[in-house]
């Protein structure tokens, strides 16, 4: 037949209502905490301390830093005499030297190669024709010129044009 081994349980808050006093190495189980502890025979619940079973759980957030608390008031200056400055120093002697004469420009260097020109960008879209302007008045008509002799019958005068 199996042996079977039952640990004391309950709900936290009713160990801590009862408080008991576990039996030295009496192991006690909170079944709604998850936590344990284990009597001495002389030591209530409540003042006894949880057992560490188990893998430690991860670290909790830290807590947000509390409020900086005023600054003391400042400490009496004590009551000593300032003692007497002394005297300042006399200055040193400032250089006497003669500055040297400026030498000789030398030559200009010999001016650098010109760069290739780039190439010449593309020709524009040429514009649209503007509007043809407006026909001016046509002039007046001159005087009809004097009708010539009517030739009589049988007569022919013949005019010859010579364009040069």
């Amino acid at each position: 037949m199996p042996l079977l081994i039952q640990l004391r349980r309950g709900a936290a808050a009713l160990w801590t209502s009862v408080n008991p006093t576990l039996a030295a190495g009496e192991q006690a189980f909170e079944t709604d905490t998850g936590k344990m502890k284990i009597g001495d025979g002389t030591t209530a619940w409540t003042s006894l301390n949880y057992t560490d079973v188990g893998v430690a759980g991860p670290t909790g957030v830290t807590g947000v830093t509390g409020v900086t608390g005023v600054t003391g008031v400042t400490g009496v200056t004590g009551a000593g005499v300032t003692g007497v400055t002394g005297v300042t120093g006399v200055t040193g002697v400032t250089g006497a030297g003669v500055t040297g004469v400026t030498g000789v420009t030398g030559p200009t260097g010999i001016n650098g190669v010109t760069g290739i020109t780039g190439i010449t960008g593309i020709t524009g879209i040429t514009g649209i024709t503007g509007i043809t302007g407006i026909t001016g008045i046509t002039g007046i008509t001159g005087i009809t010129g004097v009708t010539g002799p009517t030739p009589s019958a049988g007569i022919v005068i013949a005019y010859s044009l010579i364009y040069y």
